[in-house]
């Protein structure tokens, strides 16, 4: 059976959010809408050794660290951002526009870093240069996150495989450099197809040591199959987070660890846990 390198909370419970049910997540958005629970399972999570977390920039999670700070639990957790946080940038594009939605952005980060942001991307910020503006949003992003500590920095699947289908390497380049060169940063990647991430890095001859994807026995969000993605993952040399092991909560905890030990070449894996009891629970079936 597989022993985990490390076990990452995932943040999906802290902020209402629900793979399976909008209902359940508005309501449990409603309950820890103070952050008060959520405090308390970091704080229980990291004395019981699970010291890594994975974050989105959501819109409330500048209020989500100072709580941290607050409590003395902000520099002793090591997270890993997945960005951009696509969700809010869906609906911002579908109001103004990519040039409007740039606007916004840059105005939220203060005029000396708008100034500093928009220097750095020169005249392709404004010739509208795909390269240069995926630098800006990567780097207004990462600026949300500077005084925190940095592990591995995700790319969005939304992200991933919209580049993958359209065939863009340079996006995946230019990720892997600028947090490198400018953010003294790891890159990883997530994404919804892991079999294609694979073969396209393959046919591009480019490494991702950090790859982030789903692996559940009910093949949720497993393209274009489980057992594909299974047999890419015996492949892998790098590291893979498994994400989704109790496919949004539509499985049981005991049958999701049985099936995720079971696998080979699993680094890390994510787990959502809503209160200290579920964490009970959770880190000792992964821990055994």
């Amino acid at each position: 059976m597989t022993q985990f390198n490390s076990i990452l909370l995932g943040d999906n419970p802290f902020f209402g959010v629900d793979h399976l049910s909008h209902e359940r997540a508005r309501l449990r958005s409603l309950k820890n809408n103070s952050f008060e629970n959520a405090v308390n399972v970091i704080r229980y999570s990291y004395e019981n050794g699970v010291k890594d977390m994975m974050i989105n920039t959501h819109p409330n999670i500048d209020e989500f660290f100072m709580e941290l700070k607050n409590e003395d639990l902000l520099d002793k957790i090591n997270f890993h951002p997945m960005i951009p946080y696509a969700a809010g940038y869906v609906q911002k594009l579908t109001e103004k526009g990519s040039i409007g939605v740039l606007k916004d952005i840059l105005s939220s980060t203060g005029i000396k870093n708008e100034i500093k942001i928009i220097s750095k991307s020169g005249l392709g910020f404004l010739k509208k240069d795909l390269g240069e503006l995926f630098k800006v949003f990567l780097d207004v992003e990462l600026l949300r996150l500077e005084k925190i500590n940095m592990k591995v920095v995700y790319l969005h699947p939304a992200i991933t495989d919209l580049a993958l289908s359209l065939n863009l390497k340079n996006i995946f380049e230019i990720f892997f450099d600028h947090l490198q060169k400018n953010h003294n940063v790891q890159a990883g990647l997530c994404t919804k197809n892991f079999p294609r991430l694979i073969d396209k890095l393959d046919e591009w001859d480019l490494e991702c040591p950090h790859i982030m994807t789903s692996f559940n026995k009910s093949g949720f969000l497993m393209n274009p199959s489980r057992q594909e993605c299974e047999t890419y993952l015996e492949k892998y040399s790098g590291k893979l987070v498994a994400m989704n092991i109790l496919a949004g909560g539509f499985l049981d905890v005991n049958t999701s660890i049985e099936y995720i030990k079971s696998l080979k070449n699993i680094d890390s894996v994510i787990v959502g846990v809503s209160s200290i009891k579920h964490a009970q629970e959770t880190f000792s079936l992964l821990k055994s």
